[in-house]
């Protein structure tokens, strides 16, 4: 089945169709208009950016950025030159003197006037042992002991070492800033 439409519509609806035409070719004539004034734009903005912004940039880059990160790596590097120094002078020999001490303890024993000493030492108390009973052996024993105390004295002589070297030293960053209060501002 189909319509039908009267003759004054149809009329009508064809005027309607050609406006739609002719507008429909004025928009694209208006966009591509538009484009063009974009496209201009564009390259007026790229040689703004080129001319302008970009030696901007570069500006606070060298005179705000590389400054700020130097400075900062110049701390850094001096800050860690000081704390190498610092543990190698103070760390170190303090590591060096335990074991020194450790290692005398060894020789000490080893001595042959000691040895003399511990012998006789051991024939008196061989007439007490003979005369009383064995008892069992409770305990660690003198070396024993003598190793811990020996090992407690090493770690607290390197604790202490350690805090002596990692403490905070407000004298390092008064130097600090006397160094950099006499350069003069980029």
């Amino acid at each position: 089945m189909s319509i039908e439409i009267p003759r004054k519509r149809r009329k009508q609806i064809k005027k309607l169709k050609g406006k739609t035409a002719t507008l429909l070719g004025e928009q694209r004539k208006v966009l591509e208009h538009a484009n063009a004034i974009l496209a201009e734009a564009r390259g007026h903005a790229a040689d703004a950016a080129r001319k302008d912004l970009a030696p901007r940039v570069q500006n606070a880059i060298d005179n705000g950025l590389r400054p700020a990160v130097a400075s900062g790596v110049h701390a850094a590097t001096s800050a860690a030159q000081s704390a190498s120094h610092r543990f190698q002078s103070e760390v170190v020999p303090g590591l060096i003197s335990t074991a020194g001490s450790v290692l005398s303890v060894g020789d000490l024993a080893k001595d042959p006037r000691v040895q003399k000493i511990v012998q006789e030492a051991q024939k008196r108390g061989g007439k007490f042992l003979k005369q009383a009973p064995v008892p069992q052996k409770k305990g660690i024993g003198f070396g024993g002991v003598a190793l811990i105390v020996v090992g407690v004295v090493a770690v607290a002589g390197a604790a202490y070492a350690a805090y002596q070297t990692l403490r905070a030293d407000d004298d390092l960053w008064v130097a600090d800033d006397a160094d950099t209060a006499g350069k003069p501002a980029a």
